[in-house]
């Protein structure tokens, strides 16, 4: 649930930011990095973890 609502956000405020620009100029290689960082699995770390697993402050239960 909590990852659900992060991901909602994140993708609202990258929309908002992404579509004020029309046109993105980037070399071949700099393209190929950025799919493959897109198709790449994910990889959790502790930071990560710690997050997904830390109970929020609204929740006071």
């Amino acid at each position: 649930m909590r990852e659900d609502f992060m991901l909602e956000a994140l993708q609202r405020a990258a929309e908002g930011t992404l579509f004020d620009r029309v046109v993105f100029t980037v070399e071949p290689d700099v393209y190929a990095a950025f799919l493959a960082r897109l198709d790449a699995a994910q990889q959790p770390n502790q930071r990560l973890r710690r997050t997904m697993t830390t109970r929020p402050p609204w929740d006071a239960t």
